[in-house]
């Protein structure tokens, strides 16, 4: 039983005659639209980048099919960026502990507060005590001042100071205890404190107010418990010497206590100094003494 002709067969032409046959020339009718599978549309769209090197390109851009965001006005512009609210903090902020030192108790607080208005008041009475009494420094006088066995050219230096000065409290309420009163005789080319020639103590004395005393001491070099002099000392002394004067330094160191009734001062060291005190010598003879026509002011430093 022959088989019916396929969909689609083209007619068979005889070679013999040229001709078609009436089977052949009758084709089917096309189908319909409903039986026609759907064809495959042309890809038109172009690759919007050019496919990266080692990567297959993309057929179209995969973001294509959404639309565009709605523009807003109101949005914030790119130069200025969103405060720090706008994003928050997914972490609560940690604050630092602070050590604080502990309240003193009322006790220590009471003690320094005592120590503090006993100390203010302490200040203001002395300073009180001081603008009524008006404690003054004493004043120092030289009346006069001689020298008697200077002997310079011997292998022992020797000789002997007396001197006699005038001591004057001028204070007017405050009486003046001097309780030692220490005495040095130094050549005028001296520059250290331990080149001095000869020492000695004044004995002590108490002054009330406005009043003066005359003290006076002999002070001898040459003995065992006076220093030796240094010979640079005695040099200078011979060119002196030979000129018929000798220029002395009296020096002195004073502790004196002013006191009152129901008030005394602490003890205060005084520094008195009497330069310049030149000995014309008579003759070659070793004795000599200073012409003072008046008493001779010292120096008093506190």
């Amino acid at each position: 039983m022959p088989s019916p002709p396929e969909e689609g067969a083209q007619p068979k032409t005889d070679a013999s005659s040229g001709q078609t046959s009436e089977r052949d020339t009758n084709q089917p009718p096309p189908p319909t639209l409903q039986s026609q599978p759907p064809q495959p549309q042309a890809q038109t769209q172009t690759q919007p980048y050019p496919p990266v090197m080692g990567y297959p390109g993309y057929s179209q851009d995969p973001y294509s099919n959404y639309p565009n965001a709605p523009y807003n006005h109101q949005q914030y512009a790119y130069a200025q960026a969103p405060p720090a609210s706008y994003y928050g903090s997914p972490y609560p902020a940690q604050q630092i502990p602070v050590y604080q030192r502990p309240a003193p108790s009322g006790f220590f607080r009471g003690i320094l507060t005592g120590l503090i208005v006993l100390v203010v008041l302490l200040c203001i009475s002395t300073t009180i005590t001081w603008l009524v009494l008006r404690p003054q420094i004493p004043v120092f006088s030289v009346t006069s001042f001689s020298v008697s066995n200077f002997n310079i050219t011997g292998p022992v230096f020797s000789a002997q100071w007396t001197a006699n000065l005038t001591l004057e409290n001028p204070n007017t309420k405050l009486n003046g205890y001097f309780d030692r009163i220490q005495a040095f005789i130094y050549n005028q080319n001296a520059i250290g404190e331990d080149d001095f020639l000869a020492m000695s103590f004044f004995q002590p004395v108490s002054v009330a107010t406005k009043k003066s005393v005359s003290i006076g001491e002999t002070l001898t070099a040459g003995g065992k418990e006076q220093p030796k002099v240094p010979s640079w000392v005695g040099e200078e002394m011979k060119k002196e010497r030979d000129t018929g004067t000798v220029a002395f330094d009296l020096r002195m160191l004073v502790w004196v206590t002013f006191k009152t009734d129901g008030w005394s001062a602490r003890e205060r060291g005084l520094k008195v100094f009497c330069g310049k005190l030149k000995v014309a010598f008579e003759g070659g003879s070793g004795n000599g003494a200073v012409l003072l026509p008046k008493p001779l002011p010292c120096l008093v430093y506190v």
